[in-house]
């Protein structure tokens, strides 16, 4: 159970030594004090073509929000969402306006959409607590007041490099959506290559406004890669690798945690390839820690499945909580000061931790998609 939080009322008794000796006052129960409200937002692309997503991530957080706020009388977590429909400009605008009266923001997704909003956090003062995103500039010191929860690209990139590796895939495809997502992982590759001197990669740059994945395959395909390595949304890498099935047998395919969706799964039923995904938290869909059984407990109370995005929203939602119960204040100031010295935050058998490096996690794991559309972890 998500831990519940209670301030004890205060026994006020005044007795005299005189009155001692010929009576006891009656007990006097002096009512709590009423929980204090904490405004928090949340902006994410609510329409548009990651509407799915974004309404996700939303429905989530505010389950987790009004689990958490049914019972505790400490704080009253109040969450405004905004809609930038996954467009730069539009985030900006809305960070801007929201670091007004917020006290925190929490789960932007995307490059795209937390990159902007992080610059309106730092600006503000105010905790950007858990990007649903793996770029380098989200984490780490230079991130001033932003509170990672996922482990990095960079760790995304160096499980899938290990597992070829290890799998004798030395022959390597790389796609790479020419975009801030895309970008982003392709970065981490370039810094990581060098460790895995086996690895022969060859790459191709995909253009998500003009898309010619035929090019990409043809690219790709001379390279006569034993692995692909699809650095692409799961729109585009669904559309590509149908472009491939159409030239010939695909080979084995690894894919960013971001594509383990049901999107994905979905367009690729019936692949009878292997495909396997990193993944930046445990099994959804496993009991083994408190964290996964709670997370199942809210998704079927709002009516969703669990999922890896579900979860992580989720994940996301704890730190928050962890952080407004545990600091003194609820003010901005005194939440970013208390994540920056937090040690340890145990969500349910998941931790993070932004002291010293302030990573968060470096969590990642493997998953298999299966033909019928379920992903194994």
């Amino acid at each position: 159970m998500i831990p519940r939080f209670s301030v004890s009322p205060l026994a006020v008794t005044a007795i005299t030594g005189a009155a001692l000796l010929s009576y006891a006052l009656p007990a006097q129960s002096v009512p709590a004090p009423a929980a204090h409200s904490v405004e928090v937002a949340q902006i994410v692309p609510l329409s548009g073509p990651l509407a799915n997503v974004g309404k996700e991530v939303n429905t989530i957080t505010r389950a987790t929000l009004d689990d958490f706020n049914k019972s505790s009388r400490a704080a009253q977590i109040v969450l405004k969402t905004y809609d930038d429909g996954n467009a730069a400009d539009k985030s900006t605008q809305l960070a801007t306006q929201a670091v007004g009266s917020a006290q925190a923001l929490v789960s932007c997704f995307g490059s795209v959409g937390c990159m902007a909003q992080q610059k309106a956090s730092a600006a503000a003062g105010v905790p950007l607590i858990g990007p649903i995103a793996g770029a380098a500039p989200l984490r780490g010191k230079a991130a001033s007041t932003t509170y990672a929860v996922r482990a990095s690209a960079a760790s995304e990139v160096a499980r899938l490099l290990g597992f070829a590796t290890t799998m004798g895939l030395t022959e390597v495809g790389v796609l790479v959506q020419d975009d801030g997502f895309g970008r982003s992982y392709a970065a981490e590759l370039d810094k990581l290559a060098a460790s895995y001197p086996k690895l022969k990669i060859t790459r191709s740059t995909l253009n998500p406004a003009s898309a010619d994945y035929g090019k990409s395959v043809a690219d790709l395909m001379a390279g006569q890669p034993k692995v692909l390595l699809l650095m692409a949304n799961a729109a585009h890498s669904t559309q590509f690798m149908t472009a491939w099935k159409a030239k010939g047998a695909l080979p084995f395919v690894l894919n960013l945690a971001g594509q383990a969706n049901a999107q994905f799964a979905s367009r690729m039923k019936g692949y009878v390839g292997a495909a396997a995904f990193a993944t930046v938290t445990p099994s959804p869909w496993e009991t083994k820690i408190d964290a996964q059984r709670e997370y199942q407990r809210i998704a079927k109370s709002v009516g969703l499945a669990p999922s890896y995005l579900g979860f992580e929203s989720y994940l996301n939602a704890r730190a928050l909580i962890e952080a407004v119960t545990q600091a003194k204040s609820s003010g901005k100031a005194e939440l970013v000061r208390w994540l920056d010295n937090a040690p340890r935050l145990d969500l349910g058998g998941y931790s993070v931790s932004y002291s010293g490096d302030k990573l968060g996690s470096n969590f990642t794991d493997m998953a298999l998609l299966l033909p019928d559309g379920t992903y194994r972890h």
